[in-house]
């Protein structure tokens, strides 16, 4: 099984940060496609990115300004059942350090390497809105 890594710092304090990952319009502004439901504890979150995709997510575990989890309940591409974690610490030059786990994949998932790819551009996303607001 494989766990995808991704790290970003983020020129925005970490209460900026963790209200973009948690509430819906401000997620919306900046995730592509659509984005519907609710960040709270046993609320389901779906994304949309574009028509043919979706992904649904129960958050699991919020920590204001530090952690945000969630699992995967429904993927158009894919096997749900997943961990997403988002992390925020402090960094010593003032910038917040988001780190992202996603597991556990299978080996073999197909999927894989698309989703890896798009986390990378997601947490861009993150950046660029939390650094011009």
């Amino acid at each position: 099984m494989i766990t995808l890594h991704h790290a970003i710092k983020i020129a925005a304090s970490r209460h900026a940060i963790f209200t973009s990952l948690t509430n819906i319009e401000k997620m919306a502004a900046w995730h592509a496609g659509v984005v519907e439901g609710e960040i709270l504890p046993g609320q389901i979150l779906t994304l949309r990115p574009k028509a043919e995709t979706h992904f649904s997510w129960r958050t699991e575990k919020l920590e204001p300004d530090a952690v945000v989890v969630q699992t995967s309940l429904e993927e158009s591409e894919g096997h749900a059942g997943k961990t997403l974690t988002f992390r925020l610490s402090d960094l010593a030059d003032g910038r917040t350090l988001v780190e992202l786990t996603h597991g556990e994949w299978a080996d073999s998932d197909p999927h894989l390497p698309f989703c890896n790819t798009y986390w990378g551009e997601v947490l861009f996303h993150l950046k660029t809105f939390n650094e011009r607001t």
